[in-house]
C-alpha cells in the first residue's frame, strides 16, 4: 500500500506542466530604532540589474522579476547594509518583506565592512537564532510545526516524532516561554497533559502565520520573564493591503486554509483554519493505542490610521481529542484507556505608538482560557484511575517601551502584569495500598506583578553590553524576586570573531495545580541560574560557527520531602506528577558544551550541523544525585537542502540522541501486585538505545495560470529505525515489560495551493 502511495505521488510531481513567469518583490523599510519609514532607501536584487528606492512612507515595489529565489540587499546613508536572503520570488503571490535598518556608528578612519547574512544589532542584543517562514516550510522531518524546527538546534533535545516537547540545556518541557506579537501565549502545544507534557505531535501555531521566529536559549533578556529555560518571540504576518490572496494545505498535520487581504485603505486581515485527519491514519503510524484529532482557527487583524500608531488584533483558536478506547489499549498492551480533550483560545490587542524620533512602544492585553478534561480507567476494572477537569482563565498586561539615548546607547524597560485563575477538579487513585488517594476540587486565584528594565551599550564600536534587571512579586509568595541579566559581545577580529559571556537569574512559578493541593508546603517560585561563554566565528559571510559552554542550577524546585510518602524520587519539574506533602528544596543542575555552523542559502544548498555534550542531574530526597528524565548525554544534528533550480528542492535531516534514562521494572513484583513496580534504587540508571532518524524531504513548484502549486513528499524515520521511548509494564494475558516506540517508517505527501 506504502509502495503504491509513494509511486503515485511520484507520477504527479512528474507529470504536470508549469510555464515560467515572473513575479514581483514589495515591502517596506524602517528604522529599527524607531521604527520610522526611510525614504529613498536603496533596494537592489543580487545578480540582476533590478532594484529601487522606497517611497516617502518606507514602501518599495519592484516588479517583473524573473521567478526565482534572490538576495536582496537594503542600504540608506547613514545605516548598515541589511541583506535579506533566499527571497522566493513567483507569480500569483509574494511575501510582504519588513526591513529594518540600524544606523552605523560613524568610524574616524575608513574601513571596508564585508558583508554578514547574520544579523546583530543592538536591539537585538542576545544570541537567538531565527526561523522564516521558509525555513519553517520546507525543514525535512518537521512537519512544519515549530517546535520540531527549534530542536534542530544542539541546544534543545527533543522526545521524537510523538510529541511535542522541547527541553532546553538539560530542563523540562515546562521552562519555556513564548509570545507573539507581543501577546503572550500560555501553551503552543494541541495535546497538552495535565502533568504539563505534550501527548501528540501537533502544535497550536500554523507557521504559515509566521513571519519570524526568534528562539533565545543562550539567556534572554528581562522583558521576558516567568521561565527559566528558553523563550520565543513569534511575530505573525499581516495580510495583504492590496487584495485578497489565500493557500491551501493537505499534508501531515491535516489540511486546512488561509485567506488574507485588504480592509479598507489602513487595514488588513489574515487568517486560518486547519484540522486533522490523523484518526483516520493511526494505525499506519504506530498510533493505534489513541485516536488524536485537532482543530484551530486563527487571525490577526492590522489597523494603521497613520505612520505613528498601529493596531493589531488577534486571536488563537484550538481544540484537540487523544481518544484511546479499551479495545485501542489492550491492542498495545496499556494498562488504562480514557480520553484528553483540550479546548484553548487566546484573544489581545496590542497598541504600537511611535512617539517620537527616538520612542516607540507597544502595549498589549489579553485573555486566555483552557477547558481540559483528562479521565483514565483500569484496564481490568473499568474503575476510574486518574481525572482532572481543569479550567484556567488568564488576564496578561504587557508594556514595553524603547528609548534611544544616543547614538551608542539604549534604553528599553516595561510592566508585566498576569491574574491567574485556575480550578481543579482532581483525582489520583495510587497504586500503594497503604496510601490515600489523592483527591481535591479546589480553585487557587495568583497575581504576578513585573518591572524590567535593560540598559544597552556600544563601547568602542566592539563591545556591545547588555545590562539589565527584572523584578518579580506574587500574591503566594509576597517576597521581592531580583533577577539580573548581563549580555556581554566582544568583537574580538573585527567582522569575523567575537565572544560572548552571558549571566542571567530566572525565576518561574510553581504549577498551579501544586499550589491547589493543600497538603503541599508554601511553595516557592523555581530560581533558575545560568553562565555561559561562547565563541563565534565567520568562515564566510554565508556561514558560521559557534561554540558555547554553560553552566545551570536549579533551586526551591518542587520535590517530594522524604521516600516515606510516596516511593519515588523524581525531578517533578521534568514530569508534574502530583503527590501530596511537596515541598520546595528541589535542587538540579546542568552543564554542557554545543557547537553549531550554519549555512545560509546563498549558492544552491544550504544546510546547519549541531552537536551537543551535557549533563543533567538532580538531588533527591535522600541527597543522591540522579538523571533528570531527558539526560541523553549527547545530541547531533545535521540538516541540509539542495536547490540547483528554483521550482525544485531537496532537503534531509538526520538526528542522533542518547537513550532517554529510564528506571528499570521488577517483574516478579509487577506480576504479584499487579501493578508497574519499579527498582527504585536505580531511579533512571538505565537508559533506552540511543535514538537515530533519516528524514528525507522532495519539493516541486509549478506556476499555473492563475495560483501556484508546491507538491511535497517526505519520508519520516527512512530506514524504519525502531527506536524506542520507554518500557512500561503490560497486565495482558500473559504479564510483561513491553516497549513504547516512536513512529515507524512514514510517507508524507501533501500539497500546497496559492491564489
Amino acid at each position: 500500500m506504502r509502495i503504491k502511495y509513494i509511486l503515485s505521488l511520484l507520477f504527479i510531481f512528474t507529470s504536470i506542466s508549469y510555464s515560467d513567469s515572473t513575479g514581483v518583490v514589495k515591502g517596506k523599510i524602517i528604522d529599527i530604532d524607531n521604527q520610522l519609514p526611510l525614504m529613498g532607501a536603496n533596494i537592489v536584487i543580487k545578480s540582476t540589474s533590478m532594484g529601487g528606492i522606497s517611497d516617502d512612507k518606507g514602501y518599495f515595489s519592484i516588479e517583473k522579476i524573473p521567478a526565482g529565489n534572490y538576495t536582496i540587499n537594503f542600504s540608506y546613508i547613514g545605516y548598515k547594509t541589511e541583506y535579506l536572503i533566499d527571497v522566493w520570488v513567483r507569480p500569483h503571490a509574494y511575501d510582504f518583506l519588513n526591513v529594518e535598518l540600524e544606523r552605523s556608528v560613524i568610524k574616524i578612519d575608513d574601513v571596508t565592512v564585508e558583508e554578514n547574512l547574520f544579523k546583530k544589532s543592538m536591539v537585538n542584543e542576545f544570541q537567538s537564532v531565527s526561523f522564516n517562514r521558509d525555513d519553517m516550510r520546507r525543514s525535512p522531518g518537521s512537519g512544519q510545526e515549530i517546535t520540531r524546527i527549534i530542536n534542530t538546534l544542539p541546544s534543545v533535545a527533543s522526545v521524537g516524532e510523538n510529541r511535542q516537547d522541547i527541553m532546553v540545556r538539560g530542563g523540562g518541557p515546562t521552562e519555556n516561554g513564548f509570545i507573539i506579537d507581543n501577546i503572550y501565549i500560555p501553551s503552543i502545544s494541541h495535546f497538552q497533559q495535565a502533568d504539563g507534557r505534550s501527548n501528540g505531535p501537533i502544535g497550536i501555531i500554523n507557521t504559515d502565520m509566521v513571519e519570524n521566529l526568534d528562539f533565545y536559549s543562550n539567556g534572554f533578556s528581562s522583558k521576558y520573564g516567568n521561565k527559566l529555560s528558553s523563550f520565543g518571540d513569534i511575530t505573525y504576518r499581516s495580510g495583504n493591503r492590496e487584495m485578497v490572496e489565500g493557500n491551501g494545505l493537505l499534508g501531515m498535520g491535516g489540511l486546512g486554509f488561509l485567506v488574507e487581504g485588504p480592509l479598507g485603505k489602513r487595514s488588513s486581515y489574515i487568517t486560518s483554519f486547519r484540522m486533522s485527519y490523523l484518526d483516520i491514519i493511526a494505525d499506519a503510524i504506530n498510533a493505534s493505542g489513541g485516536m488524536p484529532s485537532f482543530d484551530d482557527f486563527q487571525a490577526k487583524l492590522d489597523f494603521s490610521p497613520d505612520i505613528y500608531n498601529t493596531i493589531s488584533i488577534l486571536a488563537i483558536t484550538g481544540g484537540s481529542l487523544y481518544d484511546r478506547d479499551k479495545t485501542g489499549a489492550l491492542d498495545v498492551g496499556e494498562n488504562e484507556y480514557g480520553k484528553l480533550e483540550n479546548d484553548q483560545r487566546t484573544i489581545g490587542i496590542n497598541y504600537k505608538r511611535i512617539w517620537n524620533e527616538k520612542a516607540y512602544s507597544n502595549s498589549s492585553i489579553s485573555l486566555s482560557n483552557k477547558n481540559s478534561l483528562a479521565e483514565f480507567f483500569n484496564i481490568n476494572t473499568d474503575s476510574s484511575n486518574f481525572k482532572n477537569i481543569e479550567k484556567t482563565h488568564v488576564f496578561n498586561f504587557r508594556q514595553i517601551n524603547h528609548l534611544k539615548l544616543n547614538s551608542k546607547s539604549n534604553f528599553e524597560f516595561g510592566l508585566d502584569a498576569q491574574l491567574t485563575d485556575h480550578h481543579y477538579d482532581y483525582l489520583r487513585q495510587l497504586s500503594n495500598p497503604f496510601l490515600d488517594e489523592i483527591k481535591f476540587d479546589q480553585t487557587v486565584s495568583i497575581a504576578n506583578y513585573s518591572a524590567f528594565f535593560t540598559i544597552k551599550q556600544n563601547i568602542r564600536n566592539n563591545i556591545i553590553s547588555s545590562i539589565g534587571f527584572r523584578f518579580d512579586r506574587n500574591d503566594y509568595e509576597r517576597r521581592n524576586l531580583l533577577s539580573p541579566r548581563v549580555n556581554v559581545d566582544y568583537e574580538l577580529i573585527e567582522g569575523r570573531t567575537n565572544i560572548i559571556f552571558n549571566f542571567g537569574e530566572y525565576y518561574q512559578n510553581p504549577p498551579g495545580i501544586y499550589i491547589a493541593n493543600d497538603t503541599s508546603e508554601k511553595l516557592k517560585s523555581v530560581k533558575g541560574k545560568q553562565y555561559s561563554l561562547s565563541l563565534e566565528y565567520m568562515i564566510t559571510p554565508s556561514t558560521k560557527a559557534s561554540l558555547s559552554a554553560y553552566k545551570k542550577d536549579y533551586s526551591d524546585s518542587p520535590m517530594l520531602p522524604n521516600s516515606d510518602i510516596h516511593n519515588d524520587p523524581t525531578f517533578l519539574f521534568d514530569e508534574l506528577r502530583m503527590y501530596n506533602g511537596i515541598i520546595s528544596n528541589g535542587k538540579a543542575s546542568s552543564e554542557g558544551l554545543e557547537f553549531l555552523i550554519q549555512k545560509k542559502r546563498v549558492e544552491n544548498f544550504y544546510g546547519l550541523i549541531g552537536a551537543s555534550l551535557f549533563n543533567s542531574l538532580f538531588i533527591d530526597y535522600e541527597g543522591i544525585e540522579r538523571n533528570r528524565n531527558h539526560n541523553y548525554k549527547y545530541i547531533f544534528n545535521i540538516v541540509g537542502g539542495y536547490r540547483p533550480k528554483s521550482d525544485w528542492e531537496i532537503s534531509i535531516r538526520w538526528s542522533y540522541f542518547g537513550g532517554k534514562p529510564y528506571t528499570p521494572i521488577n517483574l516478579e513484583s509487577s506480576i504479584i501486585y499487579n501493578e508497574q513496580i519499579l527498582y527504585i534504587n536505580d531511579f533512571n540508571e538505565q537508559k533506552t538505545p540511543d535514538y537515530h532518524s533519516l528524514f528525507i524531504r522532495y519539493e516541486k513548484r509549478y506556476s499555473l495560470k492563475k495560483s501556484n502549486l508546491i507538491l511535497f513528499f517526505e519520508i519520516w524515520n527512512a530506514y524504519n529505525r525502531e527506536n524506542i521511548e520507554t518500557f512500561f509494564y503490560s497486565r495482558g494475558r500473559r504479564p510483561s515489560i513491553e516497549k513504547r516506540v516512536y513512529f515507524s517508517t512514514i510517507p508524507v505527501g501533501g500539497f500546497g495551493i496559492e491564489f
